[in-house]
């Protein structure tokens, strides 16, 4: 049995190679599959005949104990071990013997298994007391058994060999699989790869004719004496801007810092309403909206007199310079703060005035415009050359794959069909 075996899937020795195309790989795995099957049934064949005759001897020696069991004349203690276990032994050996078995090889293996342990079960239980009532007739049931175990066994290496086999089977069409895939990324890349470098080099392009344009444009407003003077007044506009909005800045700082301290006393001191008109002050002066002149003042007004006499009481201690130099004249805090709110207003009015000017002038627009446009190229840029590398990585993987999964499938091939095969590379 183990040279059957051998001679049926140790692989032929045949001589020569053989050449093939990847897409030949299905039919020639379908062909020898084919005989694989067909060689596999044939040796099933033989077997199957010989643990059907066993069968059929087994279960005519197992009906032919109640014969026995009629013509015997037993002791009392014998005739009741007969009464009890030799119905239970017939009904399980017979069960056991009933189950079919499929003519298909795969199935009549384990079909097979279970019928014998079915009859070593029923040997091992019930049978163990017929032994002493049936020796001969027992004897000869355990050797049938026997028989038929020998006979399962020796299939045990073919069906182990014949599922190898079949895994190969399985494992080459998987990888023929995963070779088509692999081609088809790398020809799907080879495409797309060019495509993109195309793209890159058009964007490259577009990026200079964008950087040419900004600097004609600023060459040509570096020459523009009228331009070049309005720069220079919207500079000084932009200057004067910031030191407004930094003056009002410390001075709302300020004047808020003391009139903070004013809360919390007034808070203490069970004073409601002139609690909530300072946070009210505190809030518009605070605001991220820079509040108008007017209402500040007005606001400011109101609260000033009672914050004045806590600082000349001493419930307000006034800590650094600032808060000395703000408060040395309380009444003048209020037209402070709405000239300061008014110069920052008016600077940020001339700003705005100038860079409009600025803006509007046909160069710097056309200036402006192919600096975002130069922006949204780069952006793109930057997008494609990732890609571009994510794609060149890709396929420099998978053109160290594909060799490596061509040399297994060659490997396992020429295993299975018992030539070298060599796969065309294409």
């Amino acid at each position: 049995m183990f040279r059957k075996v051998k001679e049926l899937f140790g692989g032929r020795e045949l001589p020569g190679d053989q050449e093939i195309r990847l897409e030949d790989i299905p039919d020639l795995l379908a062909s020898h599959e084919t005989r694989h099957e067909a060689d596999l049934q044939a040796a099933f064949s033989s077997s199957r005949k010989k643990i059907l005759a066993t069968r059929e001897r087994l279960e005519n020696a197992v009906r032919s104990l109640s014969e026995s069991k009629n013509e015997g004349d037993f002791h009392p203690k014998l005739q009741k071990i007969v009464r009890n276990s030799l119905p239970q032994f017939e009904k399980a050996l017979l069960l056991a013997l009933s189950r079919q078995l499929p003519e298909d090889a795969d199935e009549f293996y384990p079909a097979c298994s279970e019928s014998l342990k079915g009859c070593v079960k029923g040997l091992a239980g019930p049978g163990r007391y017929l032994r002493n009532v049936f020796p001969g007739e027992m004897k000869e049931i355990r050797a049938l058994i026997d028989e038929f175990g020998k006979e399962l066994n020796l299939l045990t290496p073919l069906v182990a060999s014949s599922r190898a086999r079949r895994e190969k089977f399985r494992s080459l069409r998987s990888a023929h699989s995963h070779a088509l895939e692999l081609q088809g990324t790398l020809k799907r890349l080879s495409r797309e790869i060019p495509a993109l470098e195309a793209e890159i080099r058009e964007l490259e392009r577009a990026k200079e004719v964008k950087k040419e344009i900004m600097d004609s444009c600023t060459s040509q407003l570096a020459g523009d004496s009228a331009f070049q003077s309005v720069v220079r007044e919207a500079e000084h506009s932009e200057k004067e801007l910031m030191d407004t909005e930094r003056e009002l800045n410390a001075t709302i700082s300020t004047f808020v810092h003391v009139l903070r301290k004013a809360e919390k006393i007034t808070q203490r001191s069970d004073a409601a309403r002139l609690a909530r008109d300072l946070k009210q002050v505190i809030h518009m002066a605070t605001d991220h909206q820079v509040p108008r002149g007017e209402d500040i003042a007005r606001e400011a007004g109101a609260v000033l007199p009672v914050v004045s006499s806590m600082i000349a009481s001493g419930e307000i201690q006034l800590k650094n310079q600032e808060e000395r130099d703000l408060f040395s004249n309380p009444d003048a805090i209020p037209q402070t703060l709405s000239a300061q709110i008014a110069q920052s207003e008016q600077a940020r009015e001339n700003a705005g005035r100038l860079k409009a000017q600025l803006d509007s002038h046909p160069l710097k627009a056309r200036c402006k415009s192919a600096e975002h446009d130069l922006a949204a190229i780069l952006a793109a840029l930057k997008r494609k050359e990732t890609e571009f590398r994510e794609l060149c990585e890709k396929q420099k993987e998978m053109q160290e794959k594909i060799p490596l999964t061509f040399l297994q499938m060659e490997e396992e091939l020429s295993d299975l069909v018992g030539m070298n095969v060599h796969i065309q590379r294409e």
